[in-house]
């Protein structure tokens, strides 16, 4: 389990510090710039979000994953609200990740937390209803820690989405991925049992959402992910595939397009660890976000091993984060939760 856990996280951060060097161009800009297609840790080029980034440095995507499963497993695993808007709050204190690449609706629910006034312009305000991906890019911990357990991970997913995106769809994302994960952990899953729990998640997070969250305009998570996943799983090679989900799915910011396509590209590398991280570094647009979900799918399936031995000591390196350590408290949570559910008795 600790094997795959650690996979889980090494696969996040290596996506969204991969994908900071694509992020916002084509598939065909990315080689332009490149003379390659990317397939390790680059220098974001200095016209891009990560411009002053060196190689392998995170975006928000991960970073904020990271704080917010600290202060969690700080807090023994117990997911609530007030431990996510602290976590957050302390995520934004690190100019670093936060100044130059946090979204607006995390940016504004922050603002309220930390008690600042927020002017109200008098017109339509719909922002704390967008459903982008920001949600969605840091729960992919919540999914490790409930190893096995995913209407526990759909909870506690919940509780983290409604935070700072307080509708349905991007519940149902952030479910999808937190549920997939917690599958993905287990010694017994593949590639099916994977997706089948991501488009789990997604139809129960539609369905929680409906009830505790907003309502919000766009295309619907679980129908996008269905045709994500037949495109995946469908003819051609995985590069293929990778353009036919980008135009047809869409790889943007919107909560209907990045889950669906970073389940997509998952299928379309049949769960191999480095493929499904290559595949959303290269798709083109929000490459960082997509990336850093489908390499903490493929991770929490393949195991740390399945990853260049450089990747785990390079983001440590360049972030000045403890990833393994952060690894090694999620599965002492993980299995006695595990334990727990199966009637055992714990120390927690």
């Amino acid at each position: 389990m600790y094997e795959r856990i650690l996979g889980g996280l090494i696969g996040a951060g290596a996506g969204d510090a991969m994908g900071a060097a694509t992020e916002a161009r084509t598939t065909e800009q990315i080689r332009e710039y490149f003379g390659h297609e990317v397939t390790d840790f680059e220098t974001p080029p200095m016209d891009t979000f990560g411009a002053g980034n060196v190689p392998g440095q995170l975006t928000d995507d991960f970073s904020s994953a990271y704080f917010v499963a600290r202060h969690i497993a700080d807090n023994y695993g117990k997911v609530t609200e007030d431990v996510v808007q602290k976590a957050l709050i302390d995520w934004s204190e690190h100019a670093v990740f936060f100044d130059r690449f946090a979204g607006p609706t995390t940016r504004l629910a922050i603002r309220r937390y930390k008690g600042e006034k927020i002017e109200t312009s008098g017109g339509v305000e719909l922002v704390t209803r967008q459903a982008t991906n920001g949600a969605a890019m840091k729960i992919s911990p919540i999914g490790l820690l409930n190893a096995g357990n995913m209407e526990q991970a759909i909870q506690d997913a919940v509780t983290v989405t409604m935070v700072t995106h307080d509708n349905y769809l991007a519940i149902s994302g952030a479910c999808a991925v937190t549920a997939a994960v917690s599958r993905a952990v287990m010694p017994d899953a593949d590639v099916y049992s994977v997706l089948q729990a991501g488009l789990y998640g997604a139809r129960e997070g539609e369905r929680i959402g409906r009830d505790v969250a907003r309502d919000v305009a766009g295309p619907s998570v679980v129908r996008r992910m269905e045709m994500a996943i037949d495109i995946g799983l469908g003819r051609g090679t995985p590069e293929e595939k990778m353009v036919e989900i980008g135009h047809r799915i869409g790889a943007g910011l919107h909560v209907s397009e990045a889950i669906p396509s970073a389940f997509g590209l998952f299928a379309a590398n049949g769960g191999d660890a480095l493929g499904s991280i290559v595949s959303a570094v290269n798709v083109g647009y929000d490459t960082d976000t997509i990336a850093t979900m489908s390499g903490a799918l493929a991770g929490a399936l393949r195991g740390s091993g399945a990853f260049p031995a450089h990747f785990l000591p390079t983001l440590e390196k360049a972030n000045h984060l403890e990833i393994k350590k952060l690894a090694e408290d999620l599965t002492g949570i993980a299995k006695a939760r595990l334990l727990a559910g199966k009637g055992g008795e714990t120390d927690e």
